[in-house]
């Protein structure tokens, strides 16, 4: 039963990465966490978030910005390079509080900061810090939320290039947590193309509400849904660390 719940949560959960283009896979990431261990939670999020984005690649293929694929990914092996050499790997309570942060570091960012993701050196900047929030925490859409806030792309743009800078991270992330985990005992083998279905079906349902929508109530809706699902996780992991008891 709690695979099965998994699978649901994964096609709700890329329905509404398919609708808001963030908040989906923060909210996955939580629910992988509670059930899971942190490298099966780490591996199983990256293949569903892996497969969700990279069906938004091909659904908005027409939109995507290459320009800001080459220094994001620098920046993402990088990031990858560090992992390796340290083997790091979060506790849950960490990876709960840090997932439940990240919406709100867009509203410490300074209003003259332009952190604007055509320009290259921003886009490896971009690489570092949201692959560092991909390893550490699972999910990092909030953290590249942040470096869309002064462009002026569309909504079909920023869907589609952000998926395909995330598709990179996640894909490095399943790599790296998939050494640490013993896929056959963990993780049941009927359950990884279960999720993948969910997560293209999520999507495709998510492109059909999209089209019916517009720039400004993408935007809103998006940063209002995902602090409420951040202090939410911040509350988890503040239990997880003992700090208090949740009722």
């Amino acid at each position: 039963m709690t695979y099965i719940l998994l699978a649901l949560a994964t096609i709700v959960t890329s329905f509404i990465s398919g609708v808001l283009s963030m908040a989906g896979g923060m909210i996955l990431m939580g629910v992988f966490s509670f059930a899971l261990s942190v490298p099966a939670a780490m591996v199983l999020h990256g293949l569903a978030q892996t497969v969700s984005n990279g069906s938004r690649v091909w659904f908005y293929r027409r939109y995507l910005r290459w320009s800001v694929l080459l220094p994001y990914a620098a920046g993402s092996f990088c990031v990858l390079a560090l992992f390796i050499g340290l083997t790091v790997v979060p506790n849950r309570a960490l990876v709960f509080v840090l997932i439940g942060s990240f919406p709100f570091m867009a509203l410490l960012l300074p209003r003259h900061i332009a952190l604007n993701m055509e320009r290259r050196p921003v886009a490896f900047l971009s690489g570092l810090m949201v692959t560092s929030a991909q390893m550490l925490a699972g999910a990092s859409g909030p953290v590249l939320d942040i470096f869309y806030v002064s462009s002026h792309l569309s909504r079909q743009e920023i869907l589609g290039t952000k998926a395909i800078t995330q598709t990179l991270g996640h894909i490095i992330k399943l790599t790296y947590y998939a050494f640490f985990l013993n896929l056959s005992i963990e993780l049941p083998p009927w359950l990884f193309p279960v999720v993948v279905v969910a997560a293209i079906a999520g999507n495709w349902l998510g492109k059909q509400v999209i089209e019916k929508t517009n720039d400004r109530l993408f935007k809103t809706l998006g940063r209002y849904a995902i602090m409420l699902v951040g202090g939410i996780y911040i509350a988890k992991g503040l239990q997880e660390f003992g700090l208090f008891t949740l009722l």
